[in-house]
């Protein structure tokens, strides 16, 4: 996980260091080293992502930077049972290489929940007063299956609910994203073909809109995560 981060960080880094419109930042996680549960699913034609939990969002480089939590509709926190969930399927299988599979454009991206002000265990105002909603596109994703493990990665376009870009200061440029995921306990194909995996390790970035020379150099790099996740295999 450390070598894969540190990578994926590199690219991402250098991605949306050049050609970037905004240097604000919303990045979705767990708190408290809490499991983001929910599936991956490969079915031998696109990734299926379902119910992927996270329980704080951290702000940077906008109108109200800090740590807010995802809550219910009252802006209650409790841990492990309010959690905003990211929900995906990626577009078509276009390549293979090695253990991993690289997949184009066409597929869905969307999140539910609400974000607060409380921390866990407390209850305080909903951010903009609406339920957080992100939906869009995934425009490249690319798993590596190394038997029961494997890690996971994509990118697309998403929009935002408008009350939560205007509490942020955020504009309407504000909608690329990335997600980043380790799952385990990936079982054998089933009589459809299909692989079924849980989510270990998750996290949605969320930045402005890259040039789309810029999305190109990232669709390479994922690329070179999977290899360097087999040559440390």
């Amino acid at each position: 996980m450390k070598v894969r981060n540190m990578l994926i960080g590199a690219i991402v880094s250098a991605v949306l260091g050049t050609g970037t419109a905004s240097a604000a930042a919303l990045n979705w996680d767990q708190g408290q080293g809490l499991s983001p549960g929910g599936t991956v699913v490969f079915n031998g034609t696109n990734v299926v992502g379902t119910n992927i939990g996270f329980d704080l969002m951290n702000a940077s480089g906008t109108a109200a930077d800090g740590v807010y939590h995802c809550s219910d509709a009252g802006g209650s926190v409790t841990l492990r049972t309010t959690r905003c969930l990211l929900s995906f399927t990626s577009g078509p299988l276009t390549a293979v290489a090695g253990d991993t599979y690289i997949f184009g454009a066409g597929g869905t991206v969307s999140m539910t929940g609400f974000l607060t002000t409380a921390t866990p265990g407390n209850t305080g105002p909903v951010i903009a007063g609406s339920p957080l909603v992100i939906s869009g596109t995934v425009q490249s994703y690319s798993l590596t299956l190394l038997g029961s493990t494997g890690v996971a990665a994509g990118l697309g376009i998403d929009f935002k609910d408008p009350a939560l870009l205007r509490y942020f200061g955020l504009g309407e440029n504000f909608r690329f994203t990335m997600s980043q995921l380790a799952i385990n306990a990936c079982g054998a194909a089933d009589d459809t073909g299909s692989i079924t995996c849980n989510v270990n390790n998750a996290d949605f970035q969320n930045n402005a809109v890259p040039e789309p020379g810029s999305l190109a150099l990232l669709g390479l790099g994922l690329i070179g995560v999977g290899a360097a996740r087999r040559r440390k295999a």
